[in-house]
Parts: structure tokens; sequence; C-alpha cells
């Protein structure tokens, strides 16, 4: 892969060019920074620019120097707003929130961000929220990966846990290893820290670990309640990703001792009845139930 060194807008710059990027505003000056416009593109593009009257971005493209989506990464840049191209191949497609930002499902993420974040983070002492769902545990877990990325995106640091001991899935989404994870340290047989889920910034992932035969026996440990304290220390938000509860009773255990859970259901597919049982089970050990979200 070639890489392009940005070019330095100093004294050295062309007079030119630093006129043209004077009137380009905010915009020209990342895209040229970031090597996306060479010093003729800049004056090209002002030309068209003041010609029509057209904002920088419409005009880069409409001359086809860059591309929308060169442009919704500058604005991105512009608004400290982290954004992953799509050109990115370490991150899986369903992470719509980090490559799709601006789609209506993740405005509906951000609408769901900022009820949790009036209704219960909050409170300090409440940092981990499990997601648990009856259906389909592999749908749920990109629901919280989605949902942990939007609550990153606020600059919160924010910790997505895979707590499906028995079959790990999240370490995929975002590309990185799973060799060592919750169920090794749970066990006593690793220290591990979580890892930062590059290029996403404030956004760490706890993997599940060697799928263990145990899972129950593990997350009733005391071990598991003295790592979750203090990881809820070091970070603003923990969103765990449970199995679903009409399997095992895994999730059972990570909402009690969490003492909250978001019901997730599949859309068009989960039963009210069924959906309604769940939670009453849940309520009956002392979980508040904050909502029901859908995943598609």
């Amino acid at each position: 892969m070639t890489e392009y060194a940005p070019p330095i807008v100093g004294s050295d710059a062309p007079q030119t060019t630093t006129r043209a990027l004077a009137k380009s505003g905010q915009i020209g000056r990342l895209l040229y920074e970031s090597g996306k416009l060479s010093d003729d593109d800049i004056d090209r593009v002002v030309k068209l620019q003041e010609q029509r009257g057209l904002r920088f971005g419409e005009a880069a493209v409409k001359l086809r120097l860059v591309s929308p989506e060169d442009v919704k990464m500058a604005v991105a840049q512009q608004f400290s707003y982290p954004v992953v191209p799509l050109s990115n191949t370490d991150l899986d497609r369903s992470l719509i929130a980090a490559l799709r930002p601006q789609s209506p499902r993740v405005e509906a993420l951000r609408g769901l961000r900022s009820e949790l974040m009036l209704r219960y983070f909050d409170e300090p002492s409440q940092r981990v929220l499990p997601l648990v769902g009856v259906d389909d545990a592999v749908e749920d877990g990109k629901l919280a990966a989605n949902l942990a990325i939007v609550f990153s995106q606020l600059g919160a640091r924010t910790l997505l846990m895979d707590c499906n001991l028995r079959t790990p899935s999240l370490h995929r989404l975002f590309g990185l290893p799973n060799q060592h994870g919750l169920s090794d340290i749970l066990a006593s047989r690793a220290n591990f820290r979580p890892q930062l889920c590059t290029p996403l910034e404030s956004l760490w992932l706890l993997n599940a670990g060697t799928p263990a035969p145990n899972p129950q026996e593990l997350l009733s440990n005391k071990r598991y309640r003295s790592l979750v304290a203090k990881l809820a220390d070091q970070f603003d938000v923990i969103i765990a990703s449970t199995p679903s509860l009409g399997s095992n009773l895994d999730a059972h255990l990570i909402a009690s001792r969490a003492g909250a859970a978001l019901l997730v259901a599949k859309e068009h597919a989960t039963p009210m009845r069924e959906l309604e049982r769940v939670s009453r089970r849940l309520q009956d050990v002392g979980v508040s139930i904050l909502g029901v979200t859908l995943s598609q």
C-alpha cells in the first residue's frame, strides 16, 4: 500500500496555495493536509467554488478530485467525530455506527444512547449495562458493539465485554485475536488487558477468551464481581454482550450482578409473550429492566 506524507502548509508553501487555502476554509485545509488535494487541485476547486457559489467540498467532488466519503471524513474530523472509512477492511461491515454513522439505524442508536445517559449512566455507581436477548446471540452482539461505538463517539472511555463464554464472536467484528480473554482471567489462566479497537478512539474490547466448559461457574465466581468492579473504575461505560437467555442462564447471572439490563428483541420475530416471560424472570431476581431495543 502506498503511503502519502501530508503536505506542510507554512512559509514554504506557494503564496497562491496559501491564498487559496485561506478561501477554502477548514474543509479545504483538512483535505489538503491529508494529501487528498494538491496545490493545483486547491486552486481549481476554489475557482469553481467562486464561479458557482458552491461549498468547497461540493466543488471538489464535482471536479472528481475527492469522493463524497473523503468530504464526510473531513467534516467528521472538523467536529472531532471519529468515523472510519469504508475502505477499512479490519472492521466488520455490520459495525454501521463506525462505517455509516449518518444512517437512520445509527441515529436511532444515538437516541437510545441519550436515553441511557439520562436514565442510567448518570449515576456514578452504574457503569455496567448487560444487553440480554432471547433469540440470536450473534445479532445481539452486533447491536451491543454498535451501541458501544456510539458511546465511544462521545469521548467516553467505553468497554465492550464479550460475556458469551460459550461461542465468542465480538473479536471477529473488530479483527482482533481471541487467544486470552474473560474466561481465562476468571479461571486464573491469564492476566489480560482490554484491547483498543483501532482505528476507533475511546473504545476497548474485553474478548471472551477460550470457550469455557463451565461458564456459569466462572460467572458466579467472586473473581467476576471483583474484575467488574475494577473495570468500572477504569471506564465510563461498560456494555456487556451476553448469550441469549433462552439457551442458558449465563445472561441471567450477568444481569443479576449488574442489577439492570436492556432487553433485545428481534424485529418481527420475538413473540411478545416470550419477552414478557424473560422480563418477569429477570425482575424476580432484582434486575431493573431499562427497556427493550430491537435488533434487525
